[in-house]
């Protein structure tokens, strides 16, 4: 065991919300900003100006208008479509926006790239870093409530027809200064302060340090699981570390469950995240194959406590794009994440031992993009 995951007495969240619903979450985000008064930092990889995107964007210039100190940060392959008008539109409003390693092609993009220095400098800094993204998806107003989960700022999150399965929070108390310096280190390229103690509210990688250490604290939490190991992750596709930590789990008896996607945005994935059931299911672990609509979601349920955000069971989350997940242990909201969870699992195909049948759907396919999971 190595102990980054400190037992140290701390102050926790003061309030925890669970979202699972976009018509929710954008309405409390929405009335969040609407009431902003001090600050609002917002880190989003995809932002439209699509109907949601639209009124978000009405209700952030709004706020600028009146004195709100607005920073954006979006992503330049994400908000590749929206970032030049984004960027223009909010900052004459009086918002300061960024945009996190713009595409060589969307040249209107670099006026307002997060990285320093002349035309030429930031060309030369994305040809080393084009694969890395900020996937990040979170919030803060006021310095005192945060958003963070799975939503992007687009409609698909509030489609009928093609349903979505994401996940938040909002999270208010001591913790949100900790969001804060995350935030903080990417805007002003500056190393966030690694504290054990950090790890009991949220998990981030915004420093090769950090991801180091965050990547060994998640099979760490893993194989401190005793009761329950409950992993909801739409892009299944996890270091050799993780998929043995979730072994050990099953072997001590713990109840571990696992809802993947069984379809995706991204067409090849659920044939590359075939490749690892095998593996599990002949150790009994059960498998649910999500039916109800796209999952997006990231969650997990590690006895007591929850973990939501936007980091991928995947090697880009692992190795290359900026996450951050909150950290949740409040008996309320862990039930209620219990009963979502069981009610994704009800809206699931269900595998075990004897079946593999989705293990050969693209399975040489399947391996090949095993070769290319680095970058996927």
């Amino acid at each position: 065991m190595t102990g980054f995951l400190s037992d140290e007495k701390v102050v926790g969240w003061k309030s925890e919300q669970l979202f699972s619903r976009g018509q929710d979450y954008y309405q409390g985000l929405l009335l969040d900003i609407s009431r902003a008064i001090t600050s609002i930092d917002l880190a989003v990889y995809i932002f439209e100006i699509d109907d949601i995107g639209g009124r978000i964007k009405q209700a952030v210039e709004a706020a600028a208008r009146r004195g709100v100190e607005v920073r954006l940060l979006i992503d330049g392959v994400g908000s590749a479509e929206a970032g030049e008008t984004l960027a223009r539109e909010l900052s004459a409003a009086g918002a300061d926006v960024r945009i996190y390693h713009p595409l060589p092609w969307y040249l209107g993009d670099y006026r307002w790239s997060l990285r320093p220095g002349g035309a030429l400098e930031k060309l030369v800094h994305l040809v080393t870093s084009l694969n890395r993204r900020d996937h990040r998806k979170f919030c803060i107003i006021d310095n005192s409530s945060a958003w963070c989960g799975s939503f992007n700022i687009s409609d698909v999150h509030l489609s009928e027809e093609h349903p979505w399965r994401d996940y938040a929070v909002r999270v208010t108390g001591a913790p949100i200064a900790v969001l804060r310096a995350n935030f903080d280190s990417v805007w002003f390229h500056r190393e966030q302060p690694l504290l054990s103690r950090d790890l009991r509210f949220c998990s981030s990688n915004a420093s090769m340090r950090q991801r180091r250490f965050n990547n060994i604290a998640l099979v760490e939490r893993i194989d401190n699981a005793r009761q329950r190991l409950w992993i909801c992750n739409a892009y299944f596709s996890p270091l050799g570390s993780v998929i043995r930590a979730i072994k050990r789990a099953k072997a001590r008896g713990v109840d571990v469950r696992l809802v993947v996607a069984d379809r995706s945005d991204v067409m090849v994935f659920p044939m590359l995240s075939a490749t690892y059931y095998a593996d599990l299911l002949k150790v009994g672990i059960a498998i649910f194959y999500y039916q109800a609509g796209m999952l997006h979601a990231k969650i997990m349920l590690v006895d007591r406590q929850c973990v939501v955000g936007s980091t991928n069971l995947n090697h880009r989350s692992f190795y290359h794009d900026l996450e951050l997940d909150v950290v949740l242990s409040s008996p309320r909201l862990i039930q209620e994440a219990e009963q979502r969870i069981e009610e994704d699992m009800k809206n699931s195909r269900i595998s075990r031992l004897n079946d593999l049948s989705i293990v050969s759907r693209g399975f040489g396919f399947g391996w090949l993009l095993r070769i290319i999971r680095y970058w996927l």
